[in-house]
């Protein structure tokens, strides 16, 4: 069931999707909201080192390229550019930053969150 405009609605298409290995037991549930009339599609996901499940839901402007971009078979760059791009664990560089006579080494990820790596005196 997707939630969307108050209530729940029964999917029109539900689809089940590949594990690979970080994820298992992935269904894909598309449905058109009846009250808004907009395209709905929800990832529903275990992950393997969690055990907890995941529901990823692309913006609403964005859920036709997403469904495209699903059949197409380009999997491994949509859990990069959709959703949290820290999660899937990509950083670059060091952000230097020098305090107090201390050098912070800061690794950055996609969506500008720095996260410190290292302190040197």
């Amino acid at each position: 069931m997707i939630y969307c405009c108050g209530g729940y609605h029964q999917p029109h298409k539900v689809v089940s999707l590949l594990p690979d290995f970080k994820y298992k037991e992935r269904k894909l549930e598309v449905c058109i909201c009846p009250v808004c009339n907009s395209l709905i599609a929800e990832l529903t996901q275990l992950n393997v080192q969690t055990q907890k499940y995941e529901v990823f839901r692309p913006k609403r402007k964005k859920t036709s390229k997403f469904l495209k971009e699903i059949e197409a078979g380009k999997w491994n760059e949509i859990r990069v550019k959709y959703g949290s791009k820290s999660a899937a664990g990509f950083v670059f560089g060091f952000n230097i930053e020098a305090k107090d006579g201390k050098i912070y080494q800061y690794a950055v990820d996609f969506n500008g969150q720095k996260k410190l790596v290292k302190i040197v005196n």
